[in-house]
C-alpha cells in the first residue's frame, strides 16, 4: 500500500523527523479508546550519511528534552543547485521489529521514488513545513515551490517534535525509517526509535 501525501495531512516533525519519527504515524493506526497515549517512546539512534560531501553534508543531532520529546539541531550544507530536469530523487520506507536487532519487517508505509521537486510539494510541504518553519531556514511556501532548491547552508535549531499528533495506542517494539537520495550524490538518513508502553 503506498500512502497518498496529498490527501494525509497526518504529520506536524521526523524531523516531526526528519525526518522520521513522524512516519510512525502513518504507519500504526490509533485503536478506539482513552484519549490519553498509552505509550511513550526514545530516539535510539539517527544516522545520516553522504557519499561526497562536497556536494550534500550532514551535521545534525538529537537531543532529548523531555519525555517523548525531542529536538534537532544542525545543518545540511547542498552546494548544487537543484532544479526539476536535474538528477536528484527521493524514497523512504518503515520497519519494525519486536527487539530492535536484525528482525525488522516492512510496514505498510512508503515514500514512493520521486524528484526532490515533487517531494517538496507533497511530502515536505504536508508534512515537516508547519513544524520547521518557526526553527529553520528552509522553505517556506504558500502555494508551489519554485525551483530551483538552492544550494546554501540549511540550519536547524532545536527543531521539536512530540507525541502530538500521533495515535493513542501503538505496540510497542523499534520503528526504523529510512529515506535514500540519488542524483547527484547518493546519500541516506535512518532514524531509530523505541515505542514503550507507559506504565
Amino acid at each position: 500500500m503506498v500512502f497518498d501525501f496529498n490527501k494525509l495531512g497526518l504529520w506536524q516533525l521526523v524531523f516531526h523527523l526528519i525526518c522520521s519519527v513522524v512516519l510512525t504515524d502513518a504507519m500504526i493506526p490509533g485503536l478506539p479508546g482513552a484519549n490519553q497515549k498509552t505509550w511513550t517512546y526514545e530516539v535510539k539512534s539517527m544516522e545520516a550519511h553522504s557519499a561526497d560531501e562536497s556536494i550534500l553534508k550532514f551535521d545534525i543531532s538529537i537531543e532529548r528534552v523531555s519525555r517523548g520529546v525531542y529536538a534537532i539541531s544542525g545543518s545540511v550544507t547542498l552546494n548544487v543547485d537543484v532544479y526539476e530536469d536535474h538528477p536528484c530523487d527521493i524514497e523512504g520506507g518503515a520497519f519494525r521489529s519486536n527487539n530492535g536487532v536484525n528482525d525488522y519487517k516492512i510496514l505498510p508505509f512508503k515514500v514512493p521514488r520521486q524528484h526532490i521537486i515533487t517531494a517538496m510539494n507533497t511530502f515536505y510541504k504536508d508534512m515537516l513545513m508547519d513544524s520547521l518553519s518557526e526553527c529553520s531556514n528552509l522553505p517556506v511556501f504558500d502555494d508551489k515551490f519554485e525551483p530551483p532548491l538552492r544550494k546554501g547552508v540549511y540550519s536547524l535549531e532545536k527543531c521539536q517534535f512530540s507525541q502530538d499528533g500521533f495515535p493513542n495506542h501503538m505496540s510497542e517494539g523499534f520503528y526504523k525509517t529510512e529515506m535514500f537520495g540519488n542524483g547527484y550524490v547518493d546519500w541516506s538518513l535512518t532514524v531509530v526509535v523505541q515505542v514503550e508502553y507507559v506504565h
